[in-house]
């Protein structure tokens, strides 16, 4: 079994009537996730990761990868540091400038800690090519940690100098080729968006010094988003611009988000500089056209929270939860305690465990009261708390089954067969809505 007590979690307790003036922390995701011990900060933009955070990015990214494999991607890995000469050749070297972290080597040959990698990729095209038309195209990705000097770090996750991001790169021979790519990614992302049951908007955007025809922002509406969206008060379509809806000319409203993917089409910008080329079907080597995908997963499970959150209780998307279910025994010395003891606890765990599979946990704190560790839990957001309550010792036993906020959300009284069934049939579901792409 999994037991609470095992966890590292270093929670920091704050008391009761305490006057915060943490300057510092300036959203509820930020707080929140400090507070009940998943982050914790190393320096100014910088957070260690700590086991119950990391749980939950890891089935973040286990979502992510099974959308963009979908689409075609192939993972791949990037080494963080890059040549600053290629970065030179593209220009961006001098475009972004202060928000690369640059270093040199002992031989005086200059590198950046990357924040995206258009220019490796091209590169490594270069490299290999020129690529046949039949090759054509390709979708690679990474999972891995991105490096940018931010001038202001602050939100937590939100805005920090190190963090974990999805990046994709689309090659392909001509434009047309390039848009059927970019409309696979594209619901790629909406089937992620529909998994975590996140409102997301997709609207058009310029495409800044990353080049191209044509770019898109995901936006999640958050009070603590520092962008703004203009959504239709009639149809719901969004968009950056204030204005009319450009679909149906309703009016619109401005709606605080924060953007957690961007997609773009390049063309040769990138592939041009650094003489990546493909031999068409018809004609001489040509550029290749390129397209890149980008998902913020580690501000993508901040701005989740921010969302879905109130000020003192976690809330995360059923599938990214650290734990899905956690079961809450007796208090030691009570009635129920002494009819069944940890007896009920193991049995219980081990009926439920083969529905949610390393994914069910032990609050075996049982020296405290039940509505104590119920409150905990609360505050943890666990989807599913299963208390082993007065209703136990009834034949059949039954279980409280807490789902949401326990403060509000009604309590269902379920036998061990009947809370299996439920928590069975859900996760069937979430594995059905995984494989719509």
């Amino acid at each position: 079994m999994r037991y609470l007590s095992k966890l590292f979690q270093p929670v920091i307790t704050i008391p009761k009537n305490a006057k915060i003036k943490n300057t510092e922390i300036t959203c509820k995701s930020q707080k929140l996730l400090l507070e009940c011990g998943l982050i914790r900060p190393t320096g100014p933009g910088l957070f260690t990761i700590l086991p119950l955070a990391r749980r939950s990015l890891d089935k973040l990214e286990n979502l992510i990868r099974s959308c963009i494999e979908a689409a075609g991607g192939q993972r791949m890995a990037v080494p963080s540091l890059t040549s600053a000469t290629l970065w030179d050749k593209t220009g961006r070297l001098q475009e972004i400038g202060p928000e690369l972290i640059k270093m040199e080597d002992r031989h005086g040959k200059k590198y950046l800690l990357a924040p995206t990698h258009e220019e490796a990729i091209a590169d490594l095209l270069a490299d290999v090519g020129p690529l046949s038309y039949k090759q054509l195209p390709l979708l690679l990705y990474q999972i891995g940690n991105k490096y940018r000097d931010e001038a202001r770090p602050k939100h937590g996750l939100l805005r920090a100098r190190e963090f974990s991001m999805l990046d994709a790169y689309g090659v392909h021979e001509h434009e047309q080729c390039a848009r059927e790519v970019y409309s696979a990614v594209t619901d790629a992302y909406y089937t992620l968006f529909q998994t975590l049951d996140l409102p997301v908007h997709r609207v058009e955007a310029p495409s800044g010094d990353m080049g191209g025809p044509l770019s898109h922002e995901w936006q999640l509406p958050a009070p603590a988003g520092e962008d703004s969206v203009y959504v239709c008060n009639t149809c719901a379509r969004a968009a950056l611009q204030e204005g009319p809806c450009p679909k149906c000319g309703g009016e619109t409203k401005e709606v605080q988000s924060i953007e957690v993917g961007h997609t773009f089409l390049l063309g040769s910008k990138y592939s041009a500089a650094l003489s990546a080329h493909c031999t068409p079907s018809s004609g001489p080597p040509a550029p290749l056209y390129m397209s890149c995908y980008g998902i913020g997963i580690t501000r993508l499970l901040s701005a989740s929270i921010e969302a879905l959150s109130s000020d003192k209780c976690l809330r995360w998307p059923d599938t990214i939860a650290p734990y899905s279910v956690c079961i809450i025994g007796p208090k030691e010395g009570s009635r129920e305690w002494q009819t069944h003891g940890i007896g009920a606890i193991s049995q219980l765990y081990q009926t439920l465990e083969p529905a949610r599979p390393g994914d069910v946990i032990v609050d075996d704190r049982h020296q405290l009261t039940i509505g104590k560790r119920l409150m905990m839990a609360d505050r943890m957001g666990y989807p599913y708390i299963v208390v082993i309550g007065k209703a136990a010792l009834s034949d059949p036993a039954r279980y409280e089954v807490y789902r949401s906020c326990a403060a509000t959300a009604s309590v269902q009284l379920l036998t061990a067969t009947e809370l299996l069934g439920l928590l069975t049939h859900t996760h069937t579901q979430r594995i059905q809505i995984n494989n719509v792409a």
